[in-house]
């Protein structure tokens, strides 16, 4: 994912725009007036939709999609021109469509991004630069911080989610939670194999060990963030600049086989373009695979397409149904 005002540079990548260049001219037509979003008939070719244009995805840059799976509202950081410098904003559904965001209460002075929610839509974990202690008055390395819901729906004061989860002094990111209580997230902290690695662990347990996803998932690359399923079948890895990917951040699956997982996939044209893609969730119902996309004019935009389009339904359905959604 580009880091501080760096943007993906198209006249760099000719070759690889090629390999999409009829998949992305079909997208380009497929617009939704603001509020609504594409009708699912778009994803018989697969094709993602992007989300109510002029509300939530806009002349700015939206990033990393989540859906409270209590009220369905969609969440996700915004920047102007600093990747660095986002803030964590909320838009509500009505009958007519999503109406205008807000930024939320605990976010707007320090770089804040990736909204996550625990499946039962109890706490919130997101990713800041906010200084660790309370001394500190400038921003530091990103770690990830988590609010808790309360009971009249208003969310208490971030705090840092301890070790060993964030560690001082190492960049910690981008969480994604299964059902089981099981956290997954990012690091560039010591051992890994390169950039960023995925590590997974279990909160409140008396002792939590983490566990490094080890070398089909982790390679010399950089694996900056996912989304893990409910019930850890399988992963969204993103990975960034992959020879074999279109260019910069490329989503790809992973598949659990046994205690191991398989060599990612690449998604194909038009999931992935030459530009980013990343912060992958999904929506509550476990049907729709949101995610971020540079892919228009390197501006980020808030996609989303269905799940069943990536060969993930049954899981999905499963899940969904269990957790009582329709």
């Amino acid at each position: 994912m580009p880091l501080k005002t760096e943007k993906p540079m198209l006249n760099q990548r000719l070759v690889r725009c090629a390999t999409v260049l009829i998949a992305l001219s079909v997208a380009a037509c497929v617009e939704t007036p603001p509020g609504e979003t594409d009708s699912p008939v778009a994803n018989e070719n697969r094709i993602p939709e992007r989300v109510a244009p002029g509300v939530i995805s806009t002349d700015l840059n939206e990033t990393f999609p989540a859906e409270d799976p209590l009220d369905g509202s969609l969440w996700f950081s915004r920047y102007k021109d600093n990747f660095g410098e986002q803030t964590i904003w909320r838009a509500s559904r009505s009958a007519s469509g999503w109406e205008p965001p807000e930024i939320v209460s605990f976010s707007g002075r320090w770089g804040d991004r990736a909204p996550r929610f625990s499946p039962d839509g109890r706490r919130l974990y997101f990713t800041s630069n906010r200084p660790v202690h309370s001394e500190v008055s400038e921003p530091g390395d990103v770690n990830i911080w988590v609010v808790t819901r309360r009971d009249d729906g208003s969310w208490g004061a971030p705090e840092l989610v301890p070790a060993p989860v964030s560690l001082e002094g190492v960049a910690d990111m981008h969480v994604s939670i299964a059902r089981g209580g099981a956290l997954y997230w990012a690091s560039r902290r010591q051992g890994g194999a390169g950039n960023s690695d995925i590590y997974r662990t279990v909160l409140e347990t008396d002792t939590s060990q983490v566990e490094h996803l080890g070398e089909a998932v982790n390679d010399s690359l950089s694996q900056p963030d996912l989304l893990i399923s409910p019930d850890e079948t399988w992963m969204v890895l993103v990975i960034t600049d992959h020879p074999e990917g279109l260019g910069g951040d490329d989503l790809y699956v992973s598949r659990r086989q046994g205690e191991a997982w398989s060599i990612p996939e690449h998604l194909e044209a038009p999931v992935n373009t030459p530009e980013y893609e990343y912060g992958p969730s999904l929506s509550r119902d476990g049907q729709y695979l949101y995610f971020t996309s540079h892919r228009r004019d390197g501006i980020a935009d808030v996609y989303r397409m269905e799940i069943k389009d990536l060969g993930l339904t049954d899981s999905l359905r499963l899940e969904a149904r269990d957790s009582g959604l329709k």
